[in-house]
């Protein structure tokens, strides 16, 4: 590529919890799941089945383009300035941090992170950049809304309900 025209589309990240062992689990809560009527059963897993979501979510990392999504997706109609957005992005880092989430900052700057999840969603034409201000490309309020679930299990928005994006996206 041309010198300073090309950029990554994004980060992946992954990360691994603390295993959670079934038998210990069993035996803490004096359960033997064969002994279970179906009722029964169905509400023990029901039970496991909510700590072991706990634990993923609790190691789930905080990605750039998260970040950046569940700022925009709290208006998607509102057009933010570079500033404002990047505000909003510092103010919600230092609250993920406080609450022990896992975030993933690139080359360890948060200027940075914030500038990779911005221009990944323009890139993607997820955001549009009108005459200096950011805001939610009207088309693909349902793709920004996925990727800013990623992370609303944190706390601080609401959940959206929203699909995986219907329509195909290059690079997504």
């Amino acid at each position: 590529m041309l010198r300073g025209g090309w950029h990554r589309f994004g980060y992946a990240c992954v990360n691994f919890g603390t295993p959670i062992s079934m038998r210990a689990y069993a035996r803490e809560r004096a359960v033997h799941f064969p002994a279970l009527d179906d009722m029964q059963r169905r509400a023990e897993v029901g039970i496991v089945a909510a700590r072991l979501m706990n634990a993923i979510g609790q190691v789930i990392p905080v990605l750039p383009v998260s970040l950046v999504a569940g700022i925009l997706a709290r208006d998607p109609s509102r057009a933010l300035s570079e500033l404002e957005l990047k505000a909003a992005a510092h103010a919600r880092m230092t609250e993920l941090e406080a609450c022990g989430a896992h975030l993933y900052i690139p080359r360890h700057d948060h200027d940075y992170a914030f500038g990779v999840g911005l221009r990944t969603l323009t890139l993607r034409r997820i955001v549009l950049e009108e005459d200096g201000l950011f805001r939610a490309a009207p088309g693909e309020i349902a793709a920004l809304n996925y990727y800013a679930n990623a992370i609303a299990h944190l706390g601080g928005e609401a959940m959206v309900a929203s699909e995986p994006p219907a329509q195909s996206h290059p690079f997504v």
